[in-house]
């Protein structure tokens, strides 16, 4: 398939952003050897800018990337796709605000995904950057699914939060931006910390709707800059 008729600037772009989220997650300690993912749809393309299979993040080159189409076939590059690319590409697929979707393996939320347990909501930091808790994906067994209902399990776990667990496997984030999904896969390690902390010191009370519906209001009409 060709890719003829595409900016080159803008999948230098692209590139340039999935290597900079690759390599911040790994900083931050959220991936570690080969493990994690992270790809990047192009800007009004059904095309996907993804990391290669058995690859360290923080070594990852842009020669090393690969572009698929949403069915997760390679239309650029010499590498094998990473083996979550059935995960990915369905999950840009079906989110259309999913420009950049992480898989990370963070330690503490991965705890809670070992588990099979939703991070519960006990911090304010997570009313207002999730609106709630951090759900279990519900149907998913092994790393490289691409059965279709574990697939859609997934998508509907996002379309419900910005980050989802995938049993006792890691850490699944989406965003519209690569520097909002970053964030989300930032915080949601943040907020499982917090969490297993207050879970082993005592009893933590959860935020009620009330609430998180009272910081997703703050967050939206008080919280940062706005435009003139």
């Amino acid at each position: 398939m060709s890719l003829k008729g595409l900016d080159k600037k803008v999948i230098n772009k692209v590139m340039d952003d999935v290597l900079y989220v690759s390599r911040t997650l790994f900083e931050e300690g959220l991936v570690k050897c080969t493990f994690g993912v992270v790809s990047i749809r192009v800007p009004g393309e059904d095309y996907v800018v993804i990391t290669p299979s058995g690859f360290k993040k923080e070594k990852i080159v842009k020669r090393n990337l690969l572009i698929v189409d949403l069915d997760g076939k390679v239309v650029s590059g010499g590498l094998r796709p990473s083996s979550e690319t059935p995960m990915h590409v369905f999950i840009h697929k079906n989110i259309k605000e999913a420009n950049c979707v992480a898989h990370t393996h963070s330690p503490m939320a991965t705890v809670f995904a070992i588990l099979r347990r939703d991070i519960p909501c006990v911090a304010s930091e997570q009313a207002f950057m999730f609106g709630g808790r951090i759900p279990v994906v519900k149907k998913y067994s092994y790393p490289g699914t691409s059965n279709i209902e574990e697939l859609e399990s997934i998508v509907d776990a996002l379309k419900m939060c910005k980050a989802a667990l995938l049993p006792r496997h890691g850490v699944i984030v989406h965003g519209e931006t690569s520097e909002e999904a970053l964030d989300n896969a930032i915080v949601v390690e943040d907020i499982a910390t917090s969490a297993i902390f207050s879970l082993l010191l005592g009893q933590p009370q959860e935020f009620s709707k009330e609430e998180i519906t009272y910081l997703q209001e703050y967050k939206k009409t008080r919280y940062g800059q706005t435009k003139k």
